[in-house]
């Protein structure tokens, strides 16, 4: 075909393509409500919140009320964890260095306060290696503080450093007050995605230091304090993370575990005992790994579909996945994922080979539960002067014909914002099962 004729062909599938998509914006509103009441109809939780992460492929299995703002609660140490790996990675910490307790430590989180602790007394040394074995284990309020004014001078100090790793891994629903978790929650909020989140975060960044929170007691005066996460008992494959109770009284809960090389993260919240928020995060991983498998989709370098391009040498630029991908999908379901390819186009030539160009949204019952990158699969230089000009006399076309798609929209109610202008069509894309 002819270069004229292949950017002809493209301006008759844009037409085809707008009108559909007229098509299904007047039918919308109803069909998006009615994903949205069965989306989580397979399995029922007590949890007024609750949230189930794939970990390899980052895909959601369940949510409810994820973005729902929290108090964190004992979920605070997760970041206070953080930052102390943080330091002992970056080599200005080290396990076996000593640190004092400060009066205020003990006051505030020892015994004398009455929360959890590691018995720690004013003016004693601990090294860093037992202070975070009782953060992470036994959720010690005195431990936390201990880490906090000695990384940053004081617990302040340290909080600011919290809140801007937050900000920096993107948790904009999260603010801290302070190490503990400890007081009102007017100045610290977070929700479960932000946690889950930050402890996908952890688990990836510091393996060499995760595994302490698999530890299931540690030393308490003269006894064994025994851990406060209650899965690592229950022989779900569980291997770390926390539990927090709110000043209301509510339980939560944010635990990892792991089976047959498969982990899964499970957050709970909103629950009324600590009986109930055991039952509720071990029969929500216990769920995800029995009801889904990771299924392979497309090896990496795989070519998926194509994308316009303007004053290009082509009409067209090949699209692939830079990974392999892998989605996890219900066991013996004969439901099929299909692929949708989202970008702003036509795009503007010149184009690199592994450009990033578009995203993959991989749909499971009308649902998109995994967006990735996709990038050229080779390079589209600029075209002729004349290849030029007809790309933008098409330009000029399907302008024309959105500006119309926007006048009926405004006609038949579609509100009175103008939609976003849609993604140019694509060539026929993979499917896959």
């Amino acid at each position: 075909m002819s270069r004229f004729g292949d950017r002809t062909g493209f301006l008759r599938a844009s037409f085809r393509w707008l009108l559909r998509l007229m098509l299904l914006c007047l039918a919308g509103m109803g069909i998006a409500h009615a994903q949205g009441t069965d989306r989580n109809a397979s399995f029922e939780t007590a949890a007024k919140q609750a949230l189930l992460l794939d970990f390899e492929t980052r895909t959601i299995l369940f949510e409810r009320n994820a973005d729902q703002s929290i108090h964190p609660a004992g979920l605070v140490k997760i970041m206070t964890a953080a930052l102390a790996f943080r330091e002992l990675k970056e080599g200005r910490l080290r396990l076996e260095q000593d640190m004092i307790a400060s009066t205020d430590a003990w006051r505030r989180g020892g015994a004398v306060a009455g929360g959890p602790n590691m018995l720690i007394t004013p003016n004693k040394v601990v090294k860093v290696g037992e202070l975070l074995t009782g953060l992470v284990v036994g959720s010690a309020n005195d431990a936390a503080i201990v880490l906090a004014e000695n990384i940053s001078g004081t617990e302040a100090r340290f909080t600011e450093a919290m809140n801007a790793h937050a900000r920096d891994l993107g948790l904009g629903n999260t603010r801290f007050a302070n190490a503990t978790g400890l007081g009102p929650g007017d100045n610290q909020r977070t929700t479960l995605r932000d946690m889950v989140n930050l402890s996908a975060y952890l688990i990836k960044n510091h393996p060499e230091n995760y595994g302490l929170f698999a530890q299931r007691d540690m030393p308490f005066g003269r006894n064994r304090q025994q851990s406060r996460n209650p899965l690592l008992t229950m022989e779900v494959g569980a291997d770390g993370l926390l539990t927090g109770t709110t000043p209301t009284g509510t339980h939560q809960l944010v635990g990892s575990a792991m089976q047959e090389g498969r982990r899964l993260i499970v957050a709970v919240a909103g629950l009324e005992t600590v009986q109930e928020r055991a039952l509720e995060a071990r029969k929500l991983l216990e769920w995800g790994f029995r009801r889904f498998e990771l299924r392979s989709l497309f090896p990496a370098g795989t070519r998926v579909g194509e994308a316009t391009v303007y004053g290009g040498a082509s009409g067209f630029v090949p699209l692939k996945v830079a990974e392999d991908l892998r989605l996890p999908v219900l066991r013996a379901s004969q439901n099929q994922a299909s692929l949708r390819i989202a970008y702003r186009g036509p795009v503007l030539a010149p184009i690199a080979e592994g450009q990033a160009i578009a995203k993959l949204e991989i749909l499971v019952e009308n649902r998109v539960i995994r967006t990735v990158p996709l990038v050229a699969a080779e390079a589209v230089p600029k075209g002729s002067v004349l290849a030029r000009a007809q790309d933008a006399a098409l330009e000029l076309s399907r302008q024309g014909f959105l500006k119309a798609f926007r006048w009926l929209g405004e006609k038949v109610g579609f509100g009175s914002r103008a939609p976003v202008e849609p993604a140019a069509p694509t060539r026929p894309q993979a499917s896959a099962g």
